[in-house]
């Protein structure tokens, strides 16, 4: 046991009871980013800025350090980011998403193409570079058929060749890439171990009341999740900055989050066998589902989006789409062979299977 630990334990009980009825509360509350309107010079390539404004950004944001900078856009690279008490040094963070990446790899197939690998692999470091990541990142692209991006602790993200055919434009994948950017920006993967491995300390004593087993999990479930839940909203937020600062629509990220979402609906309604339930009932699961849920709803995200969306500074060109983004998925929708009976009306475009006529 560590002298930290050690030293949690000489508190008094109520000292505990108060600690932990904290912890299990007081889930971190994300406060909506303080943006002033105003026009700013953020359309240029990649952020960039001369040597004079780099040292001007730097000393406002440390003139702000006494206050909250957190959000401040103008501050981007300079802010508060995934500070906060965690287990975990940056050097192990990265140590625990190479672990976590090896095992990926060794379940996932890698795409080859290196044309596709080096576009998204190019889109991914424009955003990182735009971002609050203190770490490199490492980006992959694999081949799973599911409309996918996801992140790692250290900075290691996966790109699926599906989501790039499942989106309209460069900017909706953007937006999705930087939100798992955003992720590892906030550590939220660390931050969450830690908080989980603060809540399951500190109610020890609590514990061991045989009566205090099922509400403690109870609790301590109830406590997670919602965690997790703030970290989505948050890494929303963080998101639509580094989309916006990169130069990209942010309005495009919610068009993507409502087109991915319908599409999820829909799969649910075709796979589900169950018979719908009346409406009072329908309420009372989603209310009960949604405080064991690891995801926000939908319609909650893009709610709190539009609201800070509006925030942001003015501009009058964003990036929407590329050549290079419609090169990339029409080569994948041309490597994609789709197999399907003839019918009479169909015309003989593609690989098509046909009866055989002995078998009629």
């Amino acid at each position: 046991m560590t002298p930290a630990l050690q030293t949690v334990f000489l508190f008094s009980g109520w000292t505990r009871v108060a600690i932990w009825t904290a912890l299990v509360i007081g889930a971190v509350q994300l406060n909506a980013s303080d943006l002033n309107s105003f026009c700013s010079a953020f359309g240029q390539e990649d952020g960039a800025k001369s040597a004079s404004q780099t040292k001007q950004v730097v000393s406002r944001c440390e003139d702000k350090k006494q206050t909250s900078a957190k959000y401040d856009m103008t501050c981007i690279g300079q802010r508060r980011v995934g500070r906060g008490i965690n287990l975990y040094s940056l050097e192990k963070e990265r140590s625990l998403g190479k672990a976590m990446a090896a095992s990926i790899d060794a379940q996932t197939i890698a795409v080859g193409d290196p044309k596709i690998k080096a576009y998204v692999s190019n889109l991914g470091q424009r955003l990182a570079r735009n971002s609050d990541a203190q770490v490199p990142f490492t980006i992959r692209v694999i081949d799973s058929k599911i409309p996918t991006v996801f992140s790692l602790p250290g900075g290691f993200l996966y790109v699926d060749i599906a989501l790039i055919s499942a989106v309209d434009n460069e900017a909706q994948l953007a937006g999705l890439i930087a939100h798992e950017i955003a992720h590892v920006a906030a550590r939220h993967t660390t931050r969450i171990a830690t908080r989980n491995y603060s809540l399951d300390v500190f109610s020890l004593p609590v514990a061991t009341m045989p009566a205090a087993i099922l509400p403690r999990q109870i609790a301590l479930t109830t406590a997670e999740k919602k965690f997790r839940r703030e970290s989505e909203f948050e890494a929303d937020l963080l998101g639509t900055e580094y989309l916006y600062a990169a130069g990209y629509d942010p309005q495009e990220y919610v068009e993507a989050l409502e087109t991915l979402d319908g599409q999820a609906i829909q799969k649910r309604a075709r796979d589900s066998s169950l018979q719908s339930k009346p409406d009072f009932v329908d309420r009372m699961y989603r209310r009960i589902g949604q405080a064991f849920a690891n995801y926000p709803l939908t319609e909650l995200r893009v709610l709190k989006l539009q609201t800070e969306i509006s925030k942001l500074p003015c501009r009058h060109d964003y990036v929407f789409n590329t050549s290079e983004f419609q090169e990339v998925k029409a080569q994948i929708s041309a490597e994609q062979l789709v197999l399907h009976r003839r019918r009479p009306a169909d015309s003989p475009t593609g690989p098509v299977l046909q009866r055989h006529p002995s078998s009629d």
